[in-house]
């Protein structure tokens, strides 16, 4: 009996050992050594920064891989919003991102930075980043890839974008919120008043249905359309004028 259970002690560690020496040479040799990121979500620019700043791994074994590290390096880039990763053995790592959706393009004096939805600068905006909406501010001096807006005016003008509809009759050039409350201006130069925060799906709602039903002569003379009060839209021809029913 005793020999017996010898014998299982000893094809246990001898088992244990080879799965010890299998478990060194998978991390410390170039058995598993990560040689592809296959990377997709992206735009071809957001697959290849993520291909750059994963490049840093290449040559680790995929069974050490410190996959927080890497998530962190390639969430850390400005143009990806969340990543997940999964090992393909024997040597390829699959990464998955979920890139930063572009809103707006937020100005300060010279500078002009794309912004994502959730307020995220990715980037410097070229030219013809003109087709995003417009947000001018005079309180974020210190705007750089990857950091977030913090002027609450700002947020709220990007909060307002974002309740837009699909297919909004008309392209929006400019947003803005003073004591008024929030302002879109219209490819046209029509504003578009929608006042506080509140009910803003059912404002954005409303104005889409009136602009899309307004007749071309309509629309040229229509200076500026308040929703303000949803149940009570108005119009007008003239930025100064009162409210017209």
């Amino acid at each position: 009996m005793r020999t017996t259970v010898v014998r299982a002690l000893a094809v246990v560690a001898l088992v244990a050992v080879a799965l010890g020496i299998g478990y060194a040479a998978a991390r410390y040799t170039a058995l598993f050594a990560l040689r592809e990121l296959e990377v997709s979500g992206g735009s071809p620019a957001v697959d290849a920064a993520v291909r750059e700043a994963g490049g840093a791994f290449l040559g680790e074994s995929l069974v050490a891989l410190d996959r927080e590290e890497v998530q962190q390096r390639i969430a850390a880039l400005p143009s990806v919003r969340a990543v997940r990763l999964d090992r393909a053995f024997p040597h390829t790592l699959r990464v998955t991102v979920v890139p930063e959706r572009p809103l707006a393009v937020v100005r300060n004096g010279q500078e002009a930075w794309l912004v994502s939805e959730r307020g995220r600068v990715i980037r410097a905006a070229p030219e013809a980043a003109g087709a995003r909406p417009l947000v001018w501010t005079a309180s974020e001096p210190d705007l750089r890839p990857g950091a977030s807006v913090e002027s609450e005016r700002v947020r709220l003008a990007l909060r307002a974008l974002r309740a837009l509809p699909p297919r909004f009759p008309e392209r929006i050039l400019a947003a803005r919120t003073d004591a008024a409350g929030i302002t879109f201006v219209l490819a046209d130069g029509t504003e578009l008043r929608l006042g506080t925060p509140d009910q803003l799906v059912l404002k954005l709602a409303v104005a889409a249905r009136i602009l899309g039903e307004v007749t071309a002569a309509e629309q040229a003379e229509l200076a500026y359309l308040d929703v303000s009060v949803p149940e009570r839209a108005v119009g007008g021809s003239s930025l100064n004028s009162q409210l017209e029913g």
